[in-house]
């Protein structure tokens, strides 16, 4: 080995433990997991191109297909959001999240065409990184609460985003725990994870992220189910799994407390019906998303554009009497309608929605194409499409930067670790 080759890998190896330490410490503040971003693909195009003198590998030249889907729809996205932003003349940073999103995706695909995916040890050590990284989350949130301060409003951005970022996190670590061709030490530490990632979502009292229990459990459903193929049925699989469900329901409706939030989403429902007071977290919702839909209707194809759906929920209430427009006061202080679907379609239109619905598209077209080539890697990129997909519809995540750097990062991972000939392990 020469002098320069042995430089470029000492090199290539800092950035990685580098990349690695921002990552596992990117839940405890919004610029560290923006540095991940930042540093991720300028490290990327940096080194597949001081990489060039060395032969390229084949190992996930299948995986072409799935990165050219995710580059292709992200290019669509930035273009249609593009078109409604110039039509209302929204500011440049309109487009922020198409843009976070598209420098990865095309590094990432740059990267699978030059025959540089993330060899097994690469793909351990950031697994390790995410694994730590729920385990840091756990642990503030556990010092926050242990303190008494107010765990939603100490995170490193927005409370949902936040617990769903950590819910990517747990989507990518548990195929990997279950079926990972490693040691037992390896897939213990990354079930910690899970873990910790779960007990974070919990304590962050986001609702918006608790659909990760269910999607868990029907991974691990599925995994056991293909371990005990030979004398088990599907049927009985899935009858165990929404059995699990339901009990996992009832004990958090009739148990102490409420780490569901169940009681207090059904005590707000009830004041809203009763007296109308929309003065609620899950209230305000309900308004917002109403108002949303009177406002599609108006304008189905441009939209109105944000200048107008913030004067609108400036101005709720306003009109009626004095005790309706109390009624709305926590209405009034918000500026979006808590669901990306209805915000994208309110703002602009058809050709909006089309944008937030082809990086959905894009991602299951990109799952799809993985199946056959690595089925861990469909895993994990099937479960972050469905905490994305989900996750939106009480919240504008894209909103939030914090979100946006993480989901791109979660997306290109599993795209870039993927390779065919990862055959599935059995849970032993």
């Amino acid at each position: 080995m020469s002098i320069l080759t042995s430089k470029r890998s000492t090199l290539q190896s800092a950035g990685l433990y580098l990349f690695a330490v921002l990552v596992a410490l990117g839940p405890l503040n919004s610029k560290i997991l923006a540095a991940a971003w930042l540093f991720f693909w300028a490290f990327g195009f940096w080194s597949a191109f001081k990489a060039r003198s060395t032969p390229p590998s084949l190992a996930n030249a299948d995986t072409l297909p799935a990165a050219s889907a995710w580059l292709i729809a992200c290019i669509i996205s930035f273009v249609l959001a593009s078109i409604w932003a110039l039509i209302w003349s929204e500011p440049v940073d309109t487009l922020n999240a198409q843009f976070r999103l598209l420098l990865p995706a095309a590094g990432a695909l740059f990267l699978v065409r030059l025959g540089r995916p993330l060899s097994t040890d690469v793909r351990t050590t950031l697994l390790h990184a995410i694994a730590l990284a729920c385990a840091v989350a756990f642990a503030w949130t556990i010092i926050l609460t242990v303190q008494g301060s107010s765990v939603r409003t100490s995170l490193a951005t927005n409370a949902i985003p936040w617990a769903v970022v950590i819910s990517f996190y747990t989507c990518l670590l548990l195929p990997a725990a279950l079926t990972e061709k490693n040691s037992r030490l390896y897939r213990l530490i990354w079930l910690f994870g899970v873990t910790c990632g779960l007990g974070a979502v919990l304590l962050s009292q986001s609702r918006g992220a608790f659909l990760i229990i269910p999607w868990c459990a029907l991974v691990y459903a599925w995994f056991w189910y293909r371990k005990c193929a030979q004398g088990g049925s599907l049927r009985r699989t899935l009858v165990r799994l929404v059995s699990a469900i339901v009990v996992v329901l009832i004990c958090s409706w009739f148990g102490p407390g409420d780490i569901l939030r169940m009681h207090q989403a059904a005590q707000d429902i009830k004041q809203v019906q009763l007296s109308e007071n929309y003065n609620t977290s899950t209230g305000a919702r309900l308004y917002l998303w109403e108002m949303a839909w009177d406002g599609i209707q108006q304008s189905p194809w441009i939209g109105i554009g944000s200048a107008e759906r913030i004067r609108r929920i400036k101005h709720a209430g306003e009109g009626g009497t004095e005790e309706q427009l109390n009624k709305l006061q926590g209405v009034r202080v918000l500026s979006h309608v808590h669901n990306q679907y209805l915000h994208s379609a309110l703002d602009g239109g058809l050709v909006g929605l089309a944008a937030f619905l082809s990086l959905l598209i894009g991602l299951l077209i990109a799952v799809l194409r993985l199946r056959s080539v690595d089925p861990i890697a469909a895993w994990q990129l099937g479960g972050v499409l469905f905490m994305h997909a989900t996750s939106n519809l009480t919240n504008v995540n894209f909103l939030h930067n914090y979100y946006v750097v993480a989901l791109s990062l979660a997306v290109v991972l599993p795209l870039l670790g993927a390779r065919r000939g990862c055959a599935d392990k059995k849970i032993s």
